[in-house]
């Protein structure tokens, strides 16, 4: 919802302070897409791969896909908890209506033990971002209207989001700010700009007995003319790797979720969010699915990287 009025305010001729990121209803499942700081948490290459629809059948409606790729240098000589190095690459493409980006971004993250099982990592994705408006797509009433001149793409660089994050055996947290140039988008529309969004998340597992676990989290994103958006999940876990969950995000859906492994290094996640704001009257409700892939070999306790709960 707050990405359709961001373009409608654009169209209008207003200026738009905000260009809104994607949205995810499975951010633990899909950490490293919001933290560039998440890099290099895991004990081999971390590859997902995500699509979402949302709002089926509203014209407009964004449409994202995405694929994402990280690991860690394993520094040698010394015991693999020493501080280390994380890297990837995200790639992401969203519509929403006559507007829509597509994104490549590399990371790097720097990880400091502070103690035992509990590390302290920063990051940045660095990259760029075209930026597309198609005329053919808008109905306007006046089509003399100067923000409607420019037609095509447009270069956006560099984009960087710095990001922090905090990680143990059963908890995490971290703060990211996306866009944090807040470059002008040149040749669309009147003044229009990448406004920073801040994006904070949090979570704990919660051992219930040898096999079963819950996992609470929340994420809050805050960005310039739009209103809060707040997500509160929890997932009920078998043996760290079978989910099921749900979702509550204000002011827009509620959201019921699944995890499943399968094979030998594959984690699939689904969700299917319900909406609840008055755009439920002129669509159905947004498909988000995550293939997961970690083909992680069987390591020795003492050197395996600490389990953090996003990766199981």
């Amino acid at each position: 919802m707050m990405r359709k009025a961001a373009w409608i305010a654009l169209l209008a001729c207003t200026s738009a302070a905000a260009q809104q990121t994607a949205q995810y209803t499975q951010y633990v499942f899909n950490m490293f897409a919001i933290n560039p700081a998440v890099a290099g948490s895991k004990d081999c290459i971390d590859v997902r791969l995500g699509y979402r629809q949302q709002w089926v059948g509203f014209p407009g409606a964004p449409v994202t896909g995405w694929a994402t790729v990280a690991g860690t240098i394993k520094p040698k000589g010394r015991p693999f908890k020493a501080n280390r190095h994380g890297v990837g690459a995200f790639v992401e493409a969203d519509n929403t209506g006559p507007l829509g980006y597509t994104s490549f971004q590399a990371a790097y993250a720097y990880h400091i033990q502070m103690k035992r099982d509990f590390f302290m990592s920063l990051g940045f994705f660095a990259g760029v971002r075209q930026e597309k408006l198609s005329l053919g797509d808008v109905y306007a009433a006046d089509n003399s209207d100067p923000a409607l001149t420019n037609n095509g793409n447009v270069m956006v660089y560099p984009d960087i989001t710095p990001g922090i994050w905090l990680y143990g055996k059963s908890t995490w947290a971290g703060l990211s700010m996306q866009q944090v140039l807040a470059n002008k988008v040149k040749g669309i529309g009147m003044d229009t700009r990448l406004a920073r969004n801040y994006i904070f998340s949090l979570g704990h597992r919660y051992r219930i007995d040898r096999k079963f676990s819950v996992v609470p989290s929340t994420l809050v994103k805050v960005a310039p003319g739009a209103p809060m958006a707040l997500d509160i999940n929890v997932m009920l876990e078998y043996q760290r790797k079978l989910g099921l969950g749900m979702s509550y995000r204000n002011q827009d859906a509620v959201a019921f979720m699944l995890k499943v492994p399968f094979l030998k290094y594959f984690s699939l996640g689904y969700s299917y969010d319900i909406t609840t704001s008055k755009l439920r009257v002129g669509s159905a409700n947004t498909h988000e699915i995550i293939l997961g892939i970690y083909p992680c070999l069987p390591l020795d306790p003492e050197k395996a990287i600490v389990r953090c709960p996003i990766f199981e």
